[in-house]
């Protein structure tokens, strides 16, 4: 009967190991990639300051958008554009569909799942557009990804680069876009409306995750995750994929699963 006991005893001691053992290992991959996030966008905030005076930076930006926030890693405003900077300190095999919901990000045959960057780039940009009241074609979204990340996809309608050659792409735009007074005027609306705090980093994130909820939830349905149509089965360019049915008003599109 002892035996039993013991044995029992060892067997449940062995269980509540592997279960802490399992919870510190997720805690640690939270807390590590949240730090690893955060020190990619301080060495592209280092990297702006290289830029000459034109260029007036932000970094960590926080603005209200309808009933949320979007954070912005970085925003460049200058007399050729405002560069609207999406940051990804990322390594290993980077993939995922131009309207999908998540990427995915592959290390050495794990598999993990990441914002799809272009869609939060999009929402940033139509944030900053509702702020400004600026027309899109005076907003440059650009993808900033390490150089440990190698990127596996085609997305030739966006601007998705190595974070070497971040100055250079920001200084090919050399056309000016916006007088004097309505870029200062731009500068002084984001310093009063962007702010952070601790609150506010919380809403952000729980608001980020019920939208991905929702998102995912009407893909399954069968309906667009952006404007709530019908997806419908198409044969395009690059091969068969689902749109939306209310195209060209809403133009996501989903990747045919193989």
């Amino acid at each position: 009967m002892n035996l039993q006991i013991d044995t029992l005893l060892k067997i449940l001691f062995l269980i509540s190991l592997f279960a802490v053992l399992f919870l510190l290992k997720y805690l640690f991959h939270i807390v590590y990639a949240k730090i690893r996030g955060k020190y990619g966008e301080k060495r592209i905030a280092w990297l702006l300051k290289r830029l000459p005076d034109e260029y007036t930076i932000f970094n960590d930006v926080y603005i209200t958008k309808g009933g949320g926030s979007v954070q912005i890693d970085h925003v460049v405003l200058s007399p050729y554009g405002i560069f609207v900077i999406e940051t990804k300190n990322l390594s290993g095999w980077i993939y995922g569909g131009e309207r999908a919901v998540e990427w995915t990000q592959n290390l050495y045959g794990r598999k993990f799942k990441i914002l799809n960057p272009l869609n939060q780039n999009y929402s940033h940009v139509k944030a900053l557009e509702s702020l400004f009241g600026f027309p899109n074609q005076f907003f440059i979204p650009i993808v900033v990804f390490s150089s440990r990340a190698s990127l596996k996809g085609h997305y030739p309608n966006h601007i998705i680069i190595y974070k070497k050659n971040l100055l250079k792409t920001i200084r090919k735009y050399h056309d000016v876009v916006l007088a004097d007074e309505i870029l200062e005027g731009a500068i002084n609306k984001l310093s009063y409306s962007s702010f952070k705090t601790r609150e506010t980093s919380s809403n952000h994130i729980r608001h980020v995750k019920n939208t991905i909820r929702i998102k995912k939830s009407r893909i399954r349905q069968g309906r667009c995750p952006d404007c709530g149509g019908s997806l419908v089965y198409r044969n395009g360019k690059y091969g068969s994929f689902y749109g939306c049915s209310n195209y060209p008003k809403c133009r996501y599109t989903l990747e045919k699963p193989q």
